[in-house]
């Protein structure tokens, strides 16, 4: 199961949304302002925030962005009060996945969390699996590097030496290397893994 966290200066919010939440199996971790939040939050680990739009200081919308800033994986759900459905709206702009309206409606909450959660899951397995690519990338040699990128153009050995000005042999020791350090068995491999890595 997902971190969960709720921010919001109201004490009693905060106590009524953890209960509900308690109530459904979560254990939510709680603060009243978004400095607490930033200084003792992991964002680069999966989970759902839970962020009151109105708040003195760092209001919601402005965490919102520093948490999509920092390009984490969390999934955002706004807490609106009344007459703030327009900041809900742009807050959706800015990334968060949904909006709810206080008091939070206890059915709407629960199901707007399993998706949240399955979202900052996905978003953080994309980002784990990105790294893992992007540092076999950083293990190859510029000339591996050339090779591949010709490779996945789909041109031939022999272009590939001709274009490099070196022997076809040497070109597929270098794409036998590529594959190796790559950790794949084809082409086709080899472009779903470079397709990752891409924003």
């Amino acid at each position: 199961m997902c971190n969960l966290y709720l921010v919001d200066d109201d004490q009693d919010v905060l106590d009524s949304l953890k209960w509900m939440l308690e109530g459904m199996g979560y254990a939510p971790q709680t603060f009243t302002n978004a400095s607490c939040f930033l200084t003792q939050v992991d964002l680069h680990l999966p989970g759902v925030a839970i962020l009151d739009i109105q708040m003195p200081g760092v209001d919601g919308i402005e965490l919102l962005q520093q948490i999509k800033q920092q390009d984490s994986p969390l999934s955002v759900i706004m807490l609106t009060g009344h007459g703030t459905i327009s900041m809900a709206v742009q807050a959706l702009q800015h990334g968060a996945i949904d909006f709810l309206e206080k008091p939070a409606d206890g059915d709407k909450l629960q199901a707007l969390m399993k998706k949240a959660s399955l979202m900052s899951l996905d978003a953080y397995q994309h980002k784990e699996k990105a790294s893992s690519v992007a540092q076999r990338i950083a293990s190859l040699t510029p000339r591996e590097q050339q090779v591949m990128h010709a490779v996945l153009a789909g041109k031939l050995n022999k272009v590939i030496a001709a274009e490099l000005n070196i022997a076809q042999r040497t070109i597929e020791l270098h794409r036998q290397k590529v594959m190796q350090k790559m950790q794949v068995n084809n082409v086709a491999e080899l472009a779903y893994l470079m397709a990752i890595t891409k924003p």
